[in-house]
């Protein structure tokens, strides 16, 4: 995925980074790559994300987030970026190049005939990154449409919580049909409420250490922190909401 991203929660995917600005989606599962549901995996249409993980015995860190080709596509553009406009401080020149290798990647997919959904999403950031940036002159209004996207993940999440249908237990009712009646379930909700937290912890880090870089032009520090608060950071949570729903079926095993 694109350095962007994802945020926070689909049913099929692991991040890329909200596109070129987000990170990776609580729900990515889809059939290569899309939010946290869908990340493409570097092995073909293999499902990555939470939905490849949620069901398997063991936790694979490749299958969350996309394996070598999720990573290829949620760090290139992004990194491409600061590369560029650290060594040329031209705006017009680092944004071309990071929207061109999420056009290059998203023709790649084309020709293999995989899912288009993750790095049309890095499409749409990188191109509006880069007439955001070319407009003002400012490297870091690249990132405006990441940070945008994280804010809007983040309301979401804090939404589903005050309706107490956490945004996690919905996602995960829908992956794994064991757990389909997890709202009836105290313990389930309870374990759900909590894993839904840590995407909320998440996407509240994002903003509250990106925004102020990005406030005061930050452009190399700012790419620096996406790219480390993107894949690395969703697979840690990731591997935790995994931990808890499989304790979670271990308690119903046992009862």
């Amino acid at each position: 995925m694109s350095p962007a991203a994802q945020d926070p929660v689909r049913p099929q995917r692991a991040p890329s980074e909200d596109g070129p600005h987000s990170s990776p989606d609580p729900s990515s599962s889809k059939e290569p790559h899309s939010s946290p549901d869908a990340a493409p995996s570097g092995d073909g249409d293999r499902r990555s994300g939470l939905g490849a993980v949620l069901q398997e015995e063991e936790f694979s860190v490749a299958d969350a987030v996309g394996g070598p080709r999720g990573i290829i596509e949620s760090v290139l553009p992004t990194l491409l970026f600061v590369v560029l406009f650290v060594a040329t401080r031209s705006v017009m020149v680092a944004a071309v190049a990071a929207t061109a290798v999420v056009v290059l990647l998203l023709i790649a997919r084309i020709v293999q005939r995989q899912s288009l959904s993750t790095v049309l999403g890095g499409l749409l950031g990188a191109a509006l990154g880069a007439v955001l940036a070319i407009r003002s002159g400012e490297g870091s209004d690249f990132y405006w449409p990441g940070i945008v996207t994280n804010a809007v993940a983040l309301l979401v999440l804090l939404v589903t919580m005050a309706l107490r249908r956490p945004l996690v237990g919905l996602l995960v009712g829908l992956l794994d049909p064991r757990v389909k009646d997890w709202a009836q379930d105290p313990d389930a909700r309870r374990v759900y409420t909590r894993a839904t937290l840590l995407f909320v912890l998440l996407y509240t880090a994002k903003l509250a250490v990106q925004l102020p870089l990005l406030l005061t032009g930050q452009v190399a520090a700012l790419g620096a922190a996406k790219i480390a608060m993107g894949l690395p950071a969703f697979a840690v949570i990731a591997y935790l909401v995994w931990l808890m729903h499989r304790g979670l079926l271990a308690r119903r095993e046992r009862d």
